[in-house]
């Protein structure tokens, strides 16, 4: 069947805008949503009539309110867990494209303890070593249907195994490495350009961060090079991050340990 749309699954910090950026400005998709697109002056008015202290409860709510709301339209947030049942019982998952786009575990645990991305989650006075050992708190919206896993490298573990469970689910699945996306642009737009039509014949590139701040993507193609994990991780935590991960996951993802 023709794909008429493309759903972006990727943990948080995974280059998931990066790449939605991307398909907006090279493809002809339909690209469905998985962000909190409430309109934030509605957003001020609501968070406003409670009280200071129930305000991130609040404002947490809304957010998983908001992922239910568009699980039968657009599968739900990027960042969950893919949402299987709907997938498998949705008519149109048959014209989807499910991109799944996913980072090195390492490259992914130091950008979530840079930026976690989760109200519940105090990871602001801790090491990163720290921040390895204790558990990370679950939202709804994570679809793991548990309130927190033991360590964060838990939720790397957990998400890329719903992930390649959606590649056995359904035939309409890619899967792009965010480290490949950096080092190697072209081919690997080149590859999604087999599944969904290209409307240019040279790539456009979206250089600068898509979060804010003032770096470009050669800032991030340098510190998330596989040859940097040496240098920039202690070698405890490496072998830490080793112990705890799913072995089999991170070979079917086409990933090793890099020590």
């Amino acid at each position: 069947m023709t794909v008429m749309y493309t759903k972006i699954f990727g943990e948080r910090n995974c280059g998931a805008t990066y790449l939605a950026k991307l398909i907006e400005k090279n493809f002809a998709t339909d690209l469905l949503r998985g962000g909190f697109d409430l309109d934030r002056r509605v957003l001020r008015r609501v968070l406003q009539t409670a009280r200071p202290r129930d305000r991130q409860a609040l404002n947490i709510q809304l957010q998983d309110q908001n992922h239910e709301r568009l699980l039968y339209s657009d599968f739900g947030w990027t960042h969950a867990a893919p949402p299987l049942d709907i997938v498998r019982s949705a008519p149109h998952s048959a014209h989807t494209l499910f991109v799944v786009i996913t980072k090195h575990p390492v490259h992914f645990l130091r950008s979530l303890h840079e930026r976690p991305d989760n109200p519940l989650a105090k990871v602001e006075s801790q090491t990163f070593e720290q921040f390895l050992q204790s558990p990370w708190p679950l939202m709804q919206r994570d679809g793991l249907d548990m309130d927190e896993l033991e360590t964060p490298m838990e939720l790397w573990n957990q998400k890329m195994r719903g992930c390649l469970a959606l590649r056995d689910l359904s035939e309409n699945v890619v899967h792009i490495r965010y480290e490949d996306l950096l080092s190697d642009f072209q081919e690997t737009l080149g590859f999604l350009g087999e599944h969904i039509p290209a409307v240019t014949d040279a790539f456009a590139h979206v250089r600068r961060a898509t979060r804010g701040g003032d770096q470009r993507y050669e800032d991030f193609a340098r510190k998330y090079r596989y040859a940097r994990i040496k240098q920039d991780f202690r070698k405890r935590d490496l072998e830490y991050i080793y112990r705890k991960v799913d072995a089999d996951t991170l070979r079917t993802l086409g990933y090793r340990e890099v020590m």
